[in-house]
């Protein structure tokens, strides 16, 4: 029988580059989206398909997203891909608490919402696999961008909880954690506090941010469509880590962490991308 998987946040990035790997490898793939006519026009002639609306802060949605998703498997899905988020970059002291939470129900509980519809039937089938699409911001912060990697964070404890939890009813359990990827994923940046109308006293932080973003992209990034292979790799390979890293940014960054104490952490990191702050006279 053909493994169906259940992709959240299908639209672009990652998510669009799953659909195409998950497909290269016999899957038929459901791909959850908020805009499903732009996607369902895309692939209208891409058999083995299925688009459905999934909205991650809308119980509702996810509801009937994963009813459609368990019709088209037949029963349990093979695999469920956590995908959907957006950024808030704003500083630590005046945030707004309202975008924070949004994108917390977005990143996170609406993810915890997704596997809470779908785990039942993959727990009584005693197979599958959930992969969480994170980042190796998950064990450390950016400037200005503290409440995304809060959220980031917040996925991967949780991942590792539920990972244990499942060890004896055969559901395998990873976060696929790249550094920077070469997608269009700052578009979906939400600015915050302050920094909206470039007052305070972070902009020049902020532009030194965008400066090494930049940078940082074009010496290291790595496309959504590498970050997808490896995405199918973890799904259907029950040996695989539960911390998959991706890239060779990733890789320093992890060693890094595991060398330094915080401040020489921060100190190794701020000079791999460029920033100074306090800013040199």
């Amino acid at each position: 029988m053909t493994p169906t998987v259940l992709i959240a946040g299908a639209g672009r990035g990652v998510g669009r580059a799953a659909i195409d790997a998950f497909l290269a490898e016999g899957w038929n793939v459901v791909a959850g989206v908020r805009n499903v006519p732009a996607l369902t026009e895309e692939l209208r002639d891409t058999p083995g398909v299925t688009v459905v609306h999934l909205d991650m802060v809308d119980r509702a949605s996810i509801a009937a997203a994963m009813d459609a998703a368990e019709r088209v498997a037949g029963g349990a899905l093979g695999a469920l891909v956590l995908n959907a988020a957006h950024a808030v970059m704003g500083a630590a002291e005046d945030v707004d608490l309202d975008e924070a939470r949004l994108m917390f129900e977005t990143n996170f509980f609406g993810h915890m919402a997704v596997v809470q519809a779908a785990l039942p039937a993959m727990r009584e089938a005693g197979a599958g696999a959930i992969v969480c699409v994170g980042s190796i911001g998950s064990h450390f912060t950016n400037p200005l961008l503290s409440v995304y990697h809060a959220s980031k964070a917040a996925m991967y404890s949780w991942a590792d909880g539920l990972r244990i939890e499942m060890r004896p009813f055969g559901v395998h359990v990873h976060t696929v954690e790249p550094g920077m990827i070469t997608s269009e994923f700052a578009k979906s940046t939400r600015y915050s506090g302050a920094l909206v109308d470039g007052e305070g006293p972070y902009p020049p932080l902020l532009d030194q941010v965008r400066r090494a973003y930049t940078s940082w992209r074009e010496r290291d990034g790595v496309s959504s469509e590498t970050v997808a292979r490896a995405v199918v790799g973890a799904a259907t390979d029950p040996t695989s880590p539960f911390r998959v890293l991706i890239g060779d940014d990733a890789a320093a960054m992890n060693a890094a962490m595991r060398a330094h104490p915080d401040d020489a952490f921060t100190a190794w990191w701020f000079d791999y991308v460029g920033i100074r702050w306090p800013a040199d006279p």
